[in-house]
This record gives structure tokens, sequence and C-alpha cells, in this order.
């Protein structure tokens, strides 16, 4: 028998300060307080509870009020995301990051909060208080069909990612790093500007400009009013989108719409902006070509392109050498603009697109966030309503598509919600690391809750029941075995089937080797 001891000598494995999971041990980075991981649990707990029993239609006064929305699961959720973005931006060096983060979501939370769950009855509210308690008028329109929301929406997303292109060509006319990236452990960080990590100045200003055409295009399909109408739809907003809307706030809105003459819609703006950005960058690609190949062969000075003499090779002809040197110029530079590095272009172009990304990804997962506790309070109601049924409550039964189809929308729009965050952290750093690991993280994560849900549901379960049995309310959001506990217990059978069979296999193999 060989005794093979263990390789004491290797390195430590490294791990980035933004790593909230050990790839290698398989155990968590972040240790969390008993008391956070027991307030977390309590309060959702609470959260489901409330939504469940509270906020049906037959309700009376502030109790359907006051709950008709999943407010209680949606605040759960959000603070569930703001755990994960601390966890993930926990380290020192990351604070202005993480405070940004944190703001934004905030900031979502409540433009959220007001569009999707109280998006009428907080402006009638607003509107009654000022004008009866502090004797002011004021005209608060539908947020959401208003045509300034978007214009500004559309804009600011084009002046950030102009502002920041233009940072980025200061610095590299300045010999500074384009990017300058965060620190997070793992090295990877320029501190001093070359050919080699950098584009030249041509190269990034014709690449910053078809990045801003594709951004434009893209903002010219979105703002569209039948885009926009399907999103709502989509999301159950329920708020049409009308052509008056998606036009220059400024002026009489009056068909037909587009044109230098007409209202211009936004689509319109947005597509002469790509039509100016995109041929502007193809200039300035060609002109770089055709400099190239006048530095070739000497015409301009080859400094000032970075290029070095060239020297002609004595056994061709002075016209088959040049045209040679002019071609392959040519050809590297189109090469280097268009495809040299593909991910450094790539790269370049996302970093270019960042800050205007991450906090648009951030909204868009709160949105998700909030249509899975929508879909998480359906599943309550409707599943209370299939065991205590009145009569005419089927046709909501059916409406809705019953406790089943809720549930699993639920879980797809919180799954979705989550890859948003994880992906604005992503971008936000501008480490694919994050991504990495943080899916990992919440893999787990997910496989944990995954296995122990039915407890929890079979608790409420109990719970449940026993207001049932003296009379504190005829709901019944959590019978015994509901979808949900059955979805739960049946992972852990299958789970626990497959450690079986892996443990006999393992002990067969043991005995007969």
């Amino acid at each position: 028998m060989t005794l093979v001891m263990p390789d004491t000598s290797a390195p430590p494995v490294k791990h980035a300060i933004t790593d909230v999971y050990d790839e290698h041990r398989r155990t968590f980075l972040v240790q969390y307080p008993i008391w956070v991981v027991v307030a977390l649990g309590l309060a959702g707990v609470a959260a489901f509870a409330i939504t469940g029993f509270f906020g049906y239609s037959d309700d009376a006064g502030f109790v359907k009020t006051g709950f008709l929305q999943a407010w209680p699961v949606f605040l759960w959720f959000c603070a569930l995301t703001m755990a994960l973005e601390i966890s993930i931006l926990r380290n020192s060096k990351l604070r202005v990051e993480l405070v940004a983060a944190l703001v934004v979501t905030l900031i979502s939370m409540v433009i959220v909060g007001i569009l999707y769950f109280y998006r009428l009855d907080f402006a009638s509210l607003l509107d009654q208080f000022l004008k009866n308690v502090l004797n002011i008028r004021l005209l608060l329109p539908q947020i959401t069909g208003s045509k300034f929301l978007y214009a500004i929406i559309n804009f600011v997303l084009l002046i950030v990612f102009w502002i920041d292109t233009i940072r980025r060509w200061i610095r590299r006319s300045r010999g500074q790093p384009i990017n300058s990236r965060i620190d997070i452990g793992l090295g990877g960080t320029q501190t001093t500007a070359g050919p080699a990590d950098n584009p030249s100045l041509q190269e990034l200003i014709s690449g910053d400009l078809i990045a801003g055409a594709a951004l434009a295009a893209l903002l010219a399909f979105i703002f569209r009013s039948d885009i926009l109408t399907w999103f709502s739809n989509l999301l159950s907003i329920n708020v049409p989108v009308t052509d008056c809307v998606t036009v220059w706030p400024i002026g009489h809105c009056a068909a037909p719409y587009g044109g230098l003459h007409n209202p211009p819609t936004l689509t319109f703006l947005d597509t002469i902006q790509a039509l100016i950005y995109l041929p502007l960058g193809l200039l300035v690609l060609a002109l770089s070509a055709m400099l190239s190949g006048f530095g070739a062969v000497g015409g301009v000075e080859e400094q000032a392109l970075g290029q070095t003499d060239f020297q002609p090779n004595a056994d061709e002809s002075s016209t088959e050498s040049v045209s040679e040197s002019v071609s392959m110029t040519v050809i590297n530079t189109l090469r280097s603009a268009l495809n040299r590095r593909l991910r450094l272009a790539l790269d370049n172009m996302l970093y270019s697109l960042r800050n205007a990304v991450w906090p648009a990804l951030i909204l868009f997962g709160v949105i998700f966030i909030a249509s899975a506790a929508r879909f998480t309070r359906l599943y309550l109601h409707l599943q209370s309503d299939e065991h205590t049924c009145v009569p005419g409550c089927q046709s909501t039964i059916d409406k809705y598509g019953g406790p089943i189809a809720n549930v699993l929308q639920a879980g797809l729009f919180g799954i979705l919600g989550m890859i948003l965050i994880v992906l604005a952290m992503t971008i936000l750093i501008f480490r694919i690391r994050v991504a990495e690991n943080t899916f990992r993280f919440l893999g787990l994560i997910g496989f944990i809750i995954l296995l122990t849900f039915w407890i929890f549901s079979l608790a409420l379960s109990g719970f449940n029941g026993l207001l049932k049995l003296t009379g504190a309310t005829n709901r019944e959001p959590f019978p015994p075995f509901g979808p949900s506990t059955l979805i739960s217990l049946g992972a852990l059978l299958i789970w626990a089937a497959i450690v079986l069979f892996r443990r006999m296999r393992a002990r067969s193999g043991g005995s007969g080797g």
C-alpha cells in the first residue's frame, strides 16, 4: 500500500473580492450572521402569510385597499436582491459601486411600486392630498401615459453613452488606458496604455460611433407604441401606449406623426441619429485605412500613424513590393479595427455602453421581481378559491389559469429577475468572473431552498388549519400538499433516491474490489 501525501506546495487558490462561492471546496465565502438568515426567513413567512390571507375582492375597508397588491412579497424579494448586491460588493474597495447599486435599486423599487402596483391610486391620492390639505391643485397625469417619461429615458441613455464615450476618447488621446478596470484581486488591471492593450484612437472613435449607431437603432425599435404596449401587456401593467406618447414631448401632438415638420417620434429621432453615427464611423474607418496605405509608402508621417519605415525587398520589383505593402497595410488596418482581438473589440463596445446598461438591467430586474410577486399572490389566492369557492369564483380561476400556471410563472419571473440583477453587477464591475461565481452561488442557494421549501409550506398549512378551525378566517391559501409543496417534496425524494443509488453503487464497487 502506498501512502499518498497531500501536495502542500501547491499555491493557494486565489479568490476575487467579488466571489461569494468557493468552487473548489464548494462552500460559501460569505458567512451571514445567524440573525440575518433567521430574520429574512421569518420575514418571508410573514410576507407570504399576509399576501395569502388578505387582499381578496370581498375583503372590506383598509384590508382590501392595503393588501390588494403583493407589496409584502415584493419588498421581501427586493430585500433578498439587495442582500445579494451587498454580498457581491462587500469589499471596502467597492464602496462606490455598492452605493451606486443600492441607490439604483431603491429608485427602481419606488418607480416600480408606483407604476406597477399603485400607479392610479397613488396619483389620485397625492392629487387629493395636495388639493385638500395644502390647497394646491396639481394635475398629475398617469406617469406611464406621459410622453415625457419615454423621452427622458431615451435621451438619458444616449447622453450617458456619449459622456462616457467622450471621456474614453480623452483618456486614449492622453495615452491612458481607456477602460480603467477595477482590481478584484485576480490581476489584469492596467496602469499604462500600450498598443497591445488599447486600440488606436481612430479605431476607438470608429468603433464607438458604430456602437452609438447600434444603441440608437435599438432605442428606435424599443420606443415604438406597439412594442411598448406589448411590453406593458406582458408585465400586466395594461396601460396602452399611443402614438402621441412616443413623440417629441415639447409642442402640440397631432397626426400624422414623424418627419421633420410633423411631431417627430422617438423612433424617427433615434433612426436619424443611427444614420448619422454609422456613416461617420465608417468614414473614420475608411480614412484610417487610407492613411495607413499612404503611410506604408512614406506618403504621410509614419510616427503619427505609429508605423515603422517600410524596407522594400530587393528580390522584388518596386511595384510588386509597394503594392504588397499597401495592400497588407490596408488589410491589417481593417482587420485591426473590425476583427483584431475580437474579444477586445467587443469588450470596448460593451464598456462604452456600460453606464447606460447596468442601471437599466436593475430596473428591468426589479420589474420582473414585481411580476414574480404578483403571480405569487395570484397563486395563493387562486389556491384558496379552489378550496373555499363561492358562487362565481370559478370564472376567476379560469381567467388566471389556475394555481399551477401562476406558481410556474412566479418562478420563471423570479429567475429572470435574478439573472438580470447578476448581469447588472457583472457589467458594473465589468468582469465575467462576477457572473460565473454568483450563478454557482445562486444555484446552490436555490437547490437548498427547493429541498426545504416543503417544510415551510407544511408549517404554513398547519397555521392555516389552526386559523380556520378557530374561525379566525375562512381562507385556505396554504392547503396541505399544494402544488409548490409537492414540487419541493418531489425534488427532495428524487435527490434522496439519486444519493442512495450512488452510495449503493459505491459500496458494491468497494466490496467487489
